[in-house]
């Protein structure tokens, strides 16, 4: 265990002071810049030592503190919401820290996401047990790496020491950002999946009023709503239309491509490109859910989650999907044959329904996951074809750059075999473009 103070930049910068007050006190023979060069080294000296004993007496106590994240999951707000929160508990063998002046002690939370998000909050074990750090972006967050921390109020030094984890293992998330589903749901091209798809529209045989519409000669005379009749002013006639049946076996796997073009997105512009994703797969879900269908999620790196799925197993589902960055090596690997890379999939898509593909638009598809999950899908004994739908944020400042290349990608796939292509600009739950 390292007990050994790390200096902050203020540090280097207050030594550097000292040394060019001691150098000009020398030079021009000025007592009081002396005077302020030691009044500094001093200050640096006490902060020093003031962190480095902290330490050494409390590094004990750094072992017996453990932090627990008590909500696992959080939902994402609307934009203009209030922003969530987690809840975490500190525990400790004991309340009672050094308190040397000026010298603080802080617990730090640690989470991060598999593309780079960051949660850092900071609480005194001294003085709390509970405490609650805002949530901001949809994602899994995982992390063993909490902190007890020990540093001087003005930010000279600073004492790192590892809190034992108390939570699950690395390969396991430790809270969960849910996204809120986008305000409209995508439209499909799409029929429903599965062998025995209807092509008329069937109604549950029900006893309760869900519509109504007038009674038209050749209707059953079983679904005259006789109730209706009596208090119908002119004593017209309406037949009851139930809910409509979906069809038998009817399923929808739906699938992210969360691979982000470096030449398009930032990183930070490809994490919300993935949200938006996201967002709207979940909309589409939770529409084709509620009319029946058997919904099953996939993502680039990930394996295909079966359903049925609830409307909370599909959040939590959407939340884990994480932004591959292609860059233009990535793209081009024929230019470096003596490197590696990464190399994610999309997962397999199952073959008794109908899938759907939601991905960012790309200036090239060289060598993508999307690329061979198609190059896959058209060899394989798929009964249906698979929509492909390009998203892109129609309010960012690239929006004409990404309508276009929406374009290119649309002309470049709607030839493969098997493959519906189009593409959209998408709308978040959370005024996409507006963030």
């Amino acid at each position: 265990m390292r007990l050994f103070p790390r200096p902050r930049a203020m540090a280097y910068f207050v030594m550097l002071l000292c040394a060019l007050a001691f150098l000009a006190g020398w030079i021009r023979s000025e007592l009081l810049l002396t005077l302020l060069g030691t009044v500094f080294l001093f200050v640096l000296l006490y902060c020093f030592l003031g962190v480095l004993i902290s330490g050494i007496l409390q590094r004990g106590k750094a072992r017996s503190l453990s932090i627990s994240i008590l909500t696992e999951t959080v939902s994402i707000a609307s934009l203009g919401d209030e922003v969530p929160l987690g809840e975490l508990l500190i525990k400790s063998e004991s309340r009672r820290f050094l308190r040397l002046p000026a010298i603080l002690v802080r617990c730090q939370l640690c989470l991060e996401t598999m593309d780079g998000r960051l949660i850092r909050h900071y609480a005194d074990p001294g003085l709390q047990t509970h405490s609650y750090f805002p949530v901001k972006e949809r994602g899994a967050y995982y992390g063993e790496r909490d902190r007890f921390l020990i540093f001087d109020a003005p930010g000279f030094f600073c004492l790192s020491l590892p809190i034992p984890p108390s939570g699950p293992g690395h390969e396991s998330h430790r809270l969960l950002a849910l996204p809120a589903p986008a305000e409209e749901p995508i439209p499909l091209s799409l029929k429903y999946g599965g062998s025995e798809a209807r092509n008329e529209t069937h109604y549950l045989k029900s006893d309760e009023l869900t519509d109504h519409r007038p009674y038209v000669p050749g209707d059953d005379p079983r679904r005259i709503n006789w109730k209706l009749y009596s208090h119908a002013p002119q004593g017209d006639l309406f037949v009851r239309e139930g809910e409509p049946l979906p069809p038998p076996h009817s399923r929808l796997c739906i699938l992210i491509d969360t691979e982000a073009d470096r030449i398009l997105y930032t990183l930070d512009e490809g994490r919300r490109a993935v949200d938006l994703l996201c967002e709207n797969a979940l909309a589409a879900a939770l529409e084709f859910s509620r009319q029946g269908m058997e919904i099953s999620l996939g993502y680039t790196g990930g394996k295909v989650i079966a359903g049925p799925m609830n409307a909370a197993e599909l959040s939590s589902a959407l939340a884990r999907p994480a932004a591959i960055y292609l860059s233009k090596a990535d793209l081009n690997r024929e230019k470096f044959p003596g490197e590696t890379f990464p190399r994610e999939n999309l997962p397999r898509a199952p073959e008794n329904g109908s899938v759907l593909i939601l991905a960012l638009p790309r200036v090239s598809s060289a060598n993508s996951a999307l690329d061979r999950f198609i190059e896959n899908f058209k060899a394989g004994t798929h009964r249906t074809q698979a929509e492909l739908i390009f998203l892109y944020d129609a309010e960012s400042k690239l929006a004409a750059e990404l309508e276009d290349t929406t374009k290119f990608c649309v002309n470049l796939y709607r030839g493969k075999s098997g493959i519906i292509a189009s593409g959209r600009a998408g709308y978040g739950s959370r005024g996409w473009g507006r963030r």
